[in-house]
């Protein structure tokens, strides 16, 4: 198998990815993209370098140096970066200055580009996250009404639109009516935006982007994501199945059920077969 390292972002995928490489022993090189990331991911990585995400060349070398031939790119990184005096290395504004846009999708596929001319390959998140797929169905007590069905269905045609179109990834509805949509702000954000216009029954919603790319920007629920739904006195948490992450699901399940918001992984199938018994699974 190939030697694997990882960039690492924000948020808790790095520190799983981290803590399983660690326990199985598996060595895992890392460059965290800040001093509080590296700070999380220093008692799993005995190899761990820091450095901004415009230092592409410094990122490139760590990993030749440590015989990585596969990387994995896990975590959140704030693209406002880019307009706030970001420190860029030769090869970031070399690759910036040749962009027509800053959109997620064109500055990845430029990084792997870069990775690629190096000798590395940026792999799939899910080869290390596979178990964190979300599954579909009803995953709690809290079965969605017929009203907040149609509100799926409803929030789902719009949220693919606006994920085909890279604007973000999650969107809040009630009564078949957009609420928020996210956008540079992020997912937290969004959620406390669209329950506030909402209030309660407000359903949130959270989709992937058409011909969803595994290699990165993967769309992750968790804890805080669903108690900004419980907070918001939202209804429903709704995420598509089987091409986004739920992180600690067990726990998401008692969170929900014990506030009796209804938690739902959404299929196709689901939205195509859901009837006034409120089954949709």
């Amino acid at each position: 198998m190939a030697h694997v390292g990882m960039i690492a972002g924000a948020g808790e995928l790095p520190e799983i990815i981290a803590r399983r490489a660690y326990a199985e022993g598996t060595p895992l090189p890392t460059v965290a993209l800040s001093a509080e990331v590296a700070a999380h991911l220093t008692p799993f990585c005995p190899t761990l370098a820091q450095y901004g995400p415009g230092q592409l060349t410094k990122i490139i070398r760590t990993f030749q140096y440590n015989h990585v031939q596969q990387v994995v790119m896990v975590g959140k990184v704030e693209k406002r970066f880019l307009f706030e005096n970001p420190r860029l290395d030769w090869r970031a504004l070399r690759g910036l200055s040749s962009m027509r846009d800053f959109r997620d999708v064109t500055l990845l596929h430029r990084i792997i580009a870069e990775f690629a001319r190096e000798g590395l390959e940026v792999i799939e998140q899910t080869r290390l996250l596979s178990h964190l797929l979300t599954p579909a169905g009803v995953l709690g007590k809290r079965r969605p009404s017929q009203r907040v069905w149609d509100d799926i269905r409803y929030g789902f045609a719009q949220a693919r639109q606006l994920a085909a179109a890279d604007i973000g990834q999650t969107i809040v509805v009630r009564r078949q009516t957009v609420m928020a949509v996210e956008a540079l702000e992020g997912t937290d954000a969004t959620i406390q935006r669209g329950c506030h216009y909402g209030g309660r029954g407000t359903v949130v919603i959270k989709v992937s982007r058409p011909q969803q790319d595994m290699r990165f920007d993967v769309p992750a629920v968790g804890p805080r994501t669903l108690q900004e739904v419980i907070t918001g006195r939202a209804e429903a948490l709704a995420v598509e199945a089987s091409t986004t992450l739920m992180l600690h699901l067990p726990e998401l399940v008692a969170m929900a059920d014990a506030h009796r918001v209804a938690l739902v992984g959404v299929s196709a199938a689901a939205l195509s077969l859901s009837d006034s018994s409120g089954r949709g699974e």
